[in-house]
C-alpha cells in the first residue's frame, strides 16, 4: 500500500518519518485523509479457539532390516529413496557356510533315522524272546531304552536341521513392509554381525507429529481434534490432520503433555524430519468480531487498533483471542462494523481529525480520430 493514499496536512510541524513514504503536508488544520483501501470493517467470522502446536514430522511406521545371521553382505539391491514392497528381496548374505552346515545337519538326521530303525528292530526281536522266557525283563528294558535314546537323537538331529534350514533362509534379506528406504547403513562387501542394521524402511503414507503442550492447553484438546499445520521449507502449503493419541502422564521436569497427531501423506508431498507448526481446534467454532492481523499494533506493551469514528481517529486498546488465516478475533474494545486502519501507516495520533478520500474520477479518453 503506497502512503500517497494518506495525506497529512499540518500547520507548521512536518510528520515524523514512518515505515512508508511520508505524506504531503500543507497549511491549515491537521487532517488525515485515508484512501478507502486503507480502512477495513470489523466483521463477524466463524472462528474456533485453538492451541498452538509445533514439532517434527516422523514416519508413522518405520522398520530396520537387520541381519539374522552373521556373514559377508554379498549384495544390497536398494538405495535411499527406493520404494519397496513387503517381502521384496533387498540384499543377500554369503550362504556358503550355512549350506554346508545344513548338509551336515541333514546327514545327522539320516544317520539318526537309521539308528532308530536298528533299535526298533532289536526291540521287536527282544520282545519275541521275552514272550518265550528266553531273556529276562531287565534285558528287554535295555532294548526299549536304546530305542527311546535313538528316537531322541533323531528328534535332536531334525531340530538342528530346522535351525540350519532357517539360517540358510535368513541369508536372504527381505523388506518387512511397504515403504521407502530412508537409510542404507552398510555396503556390499562388509561383514555384518547378528542383529547388524542393514537398511531402514519408512512408511510415509501417514506421518505423525509429536508435540508437547502445557497441561492447561492439553485439557482443552481431545482425541479426534482437527489440526492445521504449516511446514518449514514448504511456503504456502497447509496440511491438515487430527489428534490420534494423548499421553495420560506429564513429562518429568517440564510437566508438559505429549500428544500425537496423524497427517495423511498419500500424495507424498511431505518427508519425515521436517519441522511443522500450527494450531489444533479446541472446541466448536463461534461467531467472533475479527480484523485482519495487519491492523494490530503493539504500543507500550499493549495491542491497539486505530478506529475511524465519525471524523475522529481513536486509539483503542483491545484484547485479542484467536488468530486464524490472517484474521484476529477481538474479544474486547471493538464492535462489529467499525472502521479500522488496515495497515501500519506510521505514527498516528489519537483524536486526530480524519476523513476518507473520495475515489478519483475516471479520466475521459477522447475517441480516436476517424481514419
Amino acid at each position: 500500500m503506497n502512503l500517497s493514499h494518506v495525506v497529512l496536512i499540518l500547520a507548521a510541524v512536518p510528520l515524523a518519518a514512518c515505515n512508508r513514504a511520508p505524506p504531503s503536508a500543507a497549511a491549515g488544520a491537521s487532517v488525515i485523509e485515508f484512501a478507502a483501501t486503507d480502512l477495513v470493517s470489523a466483521e463477524l467470522r466463524q472462528m474456533a479457539a485453538t492451541v498452538q502446536l509445533s514439532g517434527t514430522l516422523r514416519p508413522w511406521r518405520e522398520a530396520t532390516v537387520k541381519a539374522k545371521v552373521a556373514g559377508e553382505l554379498l549384495a544390497l539391491t536398494v538405495r535411499e529413496g527406493d520404494a519397496v514392497k513387503q517381502g521384496q528381496i533387498v540384499g543377500r548374505i554369503d550362504a556358503t557356510d550355512y549350506r554346508a552346515r545344513l548338509a551336515g545337519n541333514e546327514a545327522d538326521v539320516a544317520a539318526a533315522q537309521a539308528a532308530l530303525g536298528v533299535a526298533e528292530k532289536n526291540q521287536t526281536t527282544q520282545a519275541s524272546l521275552l514272550a518265550k522266557n528266553f531273556i529276562s525283563p531287565n534285558a528287554y528294558d535295555t532294548t526299549v531304552g536304546n530305542r527311546d535314546a535313538a528316537k531322541a537323537r533323531l528328534d535332536a538331529a531334525r531340530a538342528a536341521a530346522d535351525v540350519g534350514r532357517k539360517a540358510l533362509v535368513d541369508t536372504t534379506l527381505v523388506a518387512p513392509m511397504d515403504g521407502v528406504v530412508s537409510a542404507r547403513i552398510v555396503q556390499a562387501g562388509e561383514r555384518v554381525p547378528v542383529d547388524g542394521r542393514i537398511v531402514t524402511i519408512s512408511d510415509i503414507t501417514r506421518l505423525e507429529l509429536a508435540a508437547s503442550v502445557p497441561p492447561a492447553e492439553a485439557a482443552r484438546l481431545a482425541v479426534g481434534s482437527e489440526i492445521a499445520l504449516g511446514v518449514e521449507g514448504l511456503e504456502g502449503v497447509r496440511i491438515s490432520g487430527r489428534i490420534e493419541r494423548i499421553n495420560p502422564a506429564a513429562a518429568p521436569g517440564s510437566r508438559s503433555i505429549e500428544l500425537y497427531a496423524v497427517i495423511d501423506n498419500r500424495e507424498g508431498r511431505l518427508r519425515g524430519g521436517l519441522f511443522a507448526q500450527g494450531q489444533a481446534a479446541a472446541g466448536a467454532a463461534q461467531e467472533r468480531i475479527a480484523v485482519p492481523a495487519s491492523a494490530l499494533r503493539e504500543e507500550g506493551g499493549v495491542q491497539v487498533l486505530y478506529v475511524l469514528a465519525g471524523d475522529k481517529l481513536q486509539r483503542r486498546q483491545v484484547r485479542t483471542a484467536i488468530a486464524q488465516a490472517g484474521w484476529v478475533a477481538i474479544e474486547e474494545g471493538l464492535a462489529a462494523g467499525e472502521q479500522v486502519v488496515r495497515y501500519n501507516l506510521g505514527p498516528l495520533k489519537d483524536g486526530s481529525t480524519a476523513k476518507v478520500k473520495p475515489p478519483a474520477a475516471p479520466v475521459a479518453v477522447p475517441p480516436a480520430p476517424a481514419s
